[in-house]
């Protein structure tokens, strides 16, 4: 029988450049920061994995190497296994790490001066992208309903779109995130049917990030654009292994088009940057992931799940102000934190994420980086073993209750 994994065992990750660890609050005399907030796991990768990269180190030379048939077959397979989409090699493109990818994308499918759609609030790297890429943002803001999940609604993408036509903007492009990133929602076949016909009839091409597909806790199931065949020529889709098997630091990704003419831009986008392939190691990575990763992955799910319940229970029962709510997918907890900023006096969730670090001793993700609709939001990553996250709450409880004193 093989060995269970531990996901409890807490590894060292300071001074090893790990942006989650390293760029931290330090003080003298202080307890160290516990880091609940930049999207990677604190958990080791599949053993399979680090195994393949150390095999591969082991031969010195490390010259151009090409993507190979088995990584196709093994990209392949995952989206049959995964979510029963059957895809073929021609309907991929190698491309390099899923924001490097967002940008190409934008580049490719869109004009210098453009709008670009979003969705928000959302994941930040996408007003990055657009705005680096001298497009201009176009905000549809979603509605929340009282179980913590966001909607979005037709009528309000339909007003985003007349407001940038007044500014005199062409939009033939949005971005979109599936699983959403940070609210979890994880998005139902007609509310994508719906996107994508509306898409459809303003001429939009929607890209969709699909980063935290693996991530989908039941009942729900992930639906991938990629799966809805009758709007090929509106849908590209990006993703990776970098979530679903911790390789956040192994820069590679994948497009999956099924449309020739959006194959062909995105080529010559990649083209433009020179980009052929992923480097050695994250294509052996990635690889060897999917190709036999899927029961290490089911594991740490199971994990990652019982950490959102026991989490989401705790602030709510533990800190008062606080409302949190266990997502649909990703690892990520969305917590309306208004009440409680309101309540230590605080000018916003900026000023209360800051002050958590430096007095509490545990880092949160500010909503209001996920754009003006999520301000006063707190985000919560909860990939990490269950003793931090539960101490990293512990803090948030005892940091709150010295504050309103």
């Amino acid at each position: 029988m093989d060995k269970p994994f531990n996901f409890d065992e807490i590894l060292c990750r300071k001074g090893t450049g790990a942006v989650k660890w390293d760029a931290l609050d330090r003080q003298e005399g202080q307890d160290d920061v516990i880091p609940l907030w930049v999207a990677d796991m604190d958990f080791p990768s599949p053993p399979d994995l680090v195994e393949a990269l150390k095999n591969r180190a082991a031969h010195p030379v490390y010259g151009y190497t090409g993507a190979s048939s088995a990584f196709y077959e093994s990209l392949l397979s995952w989206y049959h296994q995964q979510y029963h989409l059957t895809l073929e090699s021609n309907d991929l493109l190698i491309g390099p790490g899923t924001v490097p990818s967002l940008g190409i994308a934008i580049r490719a499918l869109s004009a210098p001066g453009d709008g670009v759609l979003i969705f928000t609030p959302v994941y930040h790297p996408f007003f990055d992208m657009i705005r680096q890429n001298n497009r201009q943002v176009v905000e549809a803001p979603m509605d929340l309903n009282g179980r913590g999940r966001y909607g979005f609604r037709r009528e309000t993408a339909e007003q985003a779109l007349a407001a940038a036509r007044e500014r005199g903007l062409s939009v033939p492009l949005a971005l979109f995130c599936s699983p959403h990133n940070p609210g979890g929602s994880v998005w139902e076949k007609a509310e994508l049917e719906m996107l994508l016909d509306f898409a459809a009839e303003r001429g939009i091409t929607v890209i969709s990030d699909e980063i935290h597909g693996d991530f989908v806790y039941p009942p729900k199931s992930f639906t991938s654009l990629a799966a809805l065949g009758a709007y090929a020529d509106r849908a590209v889709v990006i993703s990776g292994a970098n979530k679903s098997f911790n390789l956040g630091g192994l820069h590679v990704s994948h497009f999956v088009v099924r449309d020739e003419n959006l194959k062909q831009s995105l080529k010559a986008g990649l083209k433009a940057l020179a980009f052929h392939q992923g480097d050695i190691f994250s294509m052996i990575a990635a690889e060897t992931a999917y190709r036999g990763g899927a029961s290490w992955l089911a594991a740490l799910k199971i994990y990652i799940r019982r950490n959102i319940e026991e989490a989401v229970r705790y602030l709510n029962a533990e800190v008062p102000g606080i409302r949190a709510y266990e997502p649909e997918g990703t690892y990520l907890i969305w917590a309306d934190a208004t009440e409680l900023i309101a309540r230590l006096g605080l000018e916003d969730d900026v000023e209360f994420t800051g002050g958590l670090e430096r007095e509490g001793r545990v880092k949160l993700t500010p909503g209001s980086a996920f754009g003006s609709r999520g301000k006063g939001f707190v985000r919560i990553n909860t990939a990490c073993p269950r003793p931090q996250l539960l101490e990293g709450l512990r803090r948030i409880k005892d940091w709150q209750g010295r504050k309103k004193r």
